[in-house]
Formats: structure tokens, sequence, C-alpha cells
């Protein structure tokens, strides 16, 4: 099994980061990559102002590109995590998808990052973010695997 794990810069611009993921998957793919992760919201900049704005629903354009990617290159993809929306929430949610392209799993962020020291940096997750409350794996041919994000 060989994985790639991807950085990326990430802008304001989400279809340039968009077009920058699926050149790095395809980059991965060339080198030989079973599995390929993309970055914790690789798609937004990591502000809370922006998550909402940036979010998507279920089957949204981030997941169509990744999962058609998916399929023309024959790997798996985590894409690291998006914001999603649903049912009234934003959710830092990362989806996997198959050699085929079919979604296999599903992970929202379940331990939200807020920081708060005292004289210096704040921030809270928790303002603008849903946890999530499930552990998630998938099933691969090389056996079964785990999916977090920033635990």
């Amino acid at each position: 099994m060989r994985v790639a794990l991807i950085q990326m810069p990430v802008s304001a611009d989400r279809q340039q980061d968009i077009e920058t993921a699926c050149e790095k998957l395809r980059e991965a793919a060339q080198s030989g990559a079973d599995i390929a992760v993309l970055p914790e919201m690789f798609c937004c900049p990591y502000q809370n102002d922006c998550f909402r704005p940036y979010g998507e629903t279920e089957n949204g354009p981030v997941q169509t590109a990744l999962s058609a990617l998916a399929a023309e290159l024959g790997i798996y993809i985590v894409d690291g995590s998006i914001p999603e929306l649903a049912e009234g929430n934003v959710y830092n949610t990362s989806y996997v998808y198959d050699r085929q392209g079919h979604q296999i799993a599903k992970h929202r962020k379940a331990h939200l990052f807020d920081i708060n020291v005292a004289g210096g940096q704040q921030f809270k997750e928790s303002d603008t973010l849903s946890p999530g409350n499930d552990v998630t794996t998938f099933e691969t041919e090389f056996g079964t695997c785990g999916l977090c994000i920033c635990f």
C-alpha cells in the first residue's frame, strides 16, 4: 500500500483550491499512490467567518469532483475535510471515495479546536462548527482504515 499525504496552500479562491487539489491527486496517482489524503479544509480559509460561506451540502461540487477523480484515477481519495452544511449546522467533514468513485465513509470532526491563551491567541471552532459524534472506519483491500480529523 502506498499512501500520498498531500500538502498544498489554501487561498480565498475555492475553485483554484479544488483545481490545485485535483492536480496534486493526479501527481499522487502517477507516483503510484493507492490512497491519497488531502489536508483539513483544503478548499476553505481556516477562519470561522469562512466556514459557512464556503460550505456545501451532500453531493456538492467538491464531492462530485473528487468522486469522479477517484474513479478516473483508480485510487482511494480521502478529502481531508470540507465545510459541510447539514441540518442548519456547519460540520468539518471528511469524505472517502473508493477506486470506483463511490463514497465509502463520511466523518464529522468530533473534537473541535478551542483555544484561549491568556494574553495570547484565541480561536474557537465551536463558535461556528458543530461536532460530530461517530467513530469512522472504512474498508480497503489493504484492511480496515480509521478516519479522524486533527485529533
